[in-house]
């Protein structure tokens, strides 16, 4: 049996490996002897007692996986042997074959039989290969449409070099889940290769399609290193990510992009900021004060030696916590209604935001910039907001021009604070920031 083999898929050969073991001549012999059969298939078999034990056949009775078989399906053939006939088979509850066997009438076994009742292999599809650090190949594959054959089925990746070399096959199975192998080492640079599968069980053989690649194109990597978020001095609403490149692959020539997600302590929803480039260091804004963050880099190393494919993204770093410092402001008794000022701060929230989205988002450094400019903004107008309303000192009173709009009465005119930030000043900004 082939090495790691589940003890549970052996149990019909044992038994009766166990039970001639015991006995120097077979009391019965059963034929066909453990054949091989396609579901929906037919079988008369026969069991031929030994003379010698002075049985009958009509002291006989068949059991199929420990289940007596109905005596309506028995037939005497002569004075020692009895048959039985099962139509319609399904396929076999363990790989190893289904257990038929042959009993005296006192339950003894005489004789047993494993029917192997199955489908054949169908070719493995989907193969996908991956090489991490360029210092072996993963490969791995799906196991056909209807996958479920019934019978032991084997699996054996063969590769070799496209142009020249001889067929290798590949030693290390389940390394990445059940239908895969791995290659570790003796692997060609600059060379494509020739990578298929073969399935094969006892009712035939089925290759799949030739899968060709270069090693360089499928290279993966460690997640990013060193992973460290930290606050941005006072800022309640914002948090810097830095990490480090792929130590393994520091020797080579190659680009690299990155991709943060992150989500907050009690919640298992992640976002994503897939346009950080090939930066080191992302700043994440628009966060909730005083809350607790978890932050994971995965890095995609493409073009290693000029190669022109995609890439593939590594595992996500461990996750590294940190927490936005707490919101200090205090509603003064003249200040705006908490929920007015919510609900202020979400539309110019919203309205800033969405013109980064359109223009210039994520961790661009436009993006930060803008951003910046525009929370020094809104810290002047709340001031401002909140000074009128505090204002101790009296204001004369002017009296109402004639036709003007504006209050009468002590208290004057009030002054107005600056319109928040439109599309077209927020474009404004970002083109004096670009300009300088």
């Amino acid at each position: 049996y082939p090495a790691g083999r589940p003890d549970h898929i052996r149990d019909c050969s044992l038994m009766f490996f166990f039970f001639v073991f015991f006995f120097a001549a077979d009391p019965a012999v059963i034929s066909p002897q453990d054949p091989t059969l396609v579901i929906g298939s037919s079988l008369t078999a026969t069991c031929s007692v030994n003379s010698d034990l002075h049985l009958k056949a009509e002291d006989l009775y068949w059991t199929l996986n420990g289940r007596r078989l109905p005596p309506e399906s028995y037939k005497v053939l002569n004075g020692t042997t009895l048959s039985v006939a099962l139509a319609n088979l399904n396929g076999s509850r363990q790989q190893s074959g289904d257990n038929l066997v042959c009993h005296s009438r006192d339950g003894s076994i005489l004789a047993g039989s494993c029917l192997y009742v199955g489908l054949p292999p169908e070719k493995p599809v989907n193969i996908t290969c991956w090489s991490k650090n360029m210092k072996d190949l993963t490969c791995k594959w799906a196991p056909g449409t209807e996958g479920e054959t019934y019978l032991h089925t084997n699996y054996t990746l063969k590769y070799k070099l496209r142009w020249y070399g001889r067929d290798n096959t590949c030693q290390e199975y389940r390394t990445a889940g059940q239908y895969s192998c791995h290659i570790p080492k003796d692997l060609a640079l600059f060379t494509p290769y020739e990578i298929w599968v073969e399935a094969s069980n006892r009712l035939g053989v089925a290759v799949s399609e030739v899968v060709m690649l270069d090693i360089l194109d499928v290279v993966t990597t460690d997640p990013p290193a060193d992973v460290t978020v930290s606050r941005v001095g006072d800022l309640e609403d914002q948090l810097s990510v830095r990490w480090s490149s792929p130590p393994a692959l520091k020797d080579f020539l190659f680009q690299a992009k990155y991709q943060i997600q992150y989500r907050v302590e009690d919640s298992a929803e992640w976002k994503v900021v897939d346009d950080v480039g090939n930066q080191t260091s992302c700043r994440l804004a628009g966060l909730r004060p005083g809350t607790v963050y978890f932050v994971q880099v995965r890095c995609n190393p493409f073009g290693i030696y000029g190669s022109k494919k995609a890439g593939i993204w590594s595992d996500w770093s461990n996750p590294t916590a940190a927490s936005t410092p707490r919101s200090d402001r205090v509603p003064g008794v003249c200040d705006p209604k908490s929920g007015e000022q919510n609900t202020t701060l979400r539309r110019e929230l919203k309205q800033f935001f969405g013109w980064v989205k359109k223009h210039a988002y994520g961790c661009s450094n436009l993006s930060i910039k803008l951003y910046d400019q525009w929370r020094v903004w809104l810290q002047k107008s709340h001031k401002t907001r909140n000074q009128v309303g505090k204002d101790p000192s009296p204001i004369p009173y002017r009296g109402r021009r004639a036709g003007s709009s504006g209050p009468s009465g002590p208290g004057g005119t009030a002054r107005t604070p600056p319109p928040p930030p439109t599309h077209s000043s927020a474009a404004g900004i970002g083109r004096n920031r670009l300009g300088r």
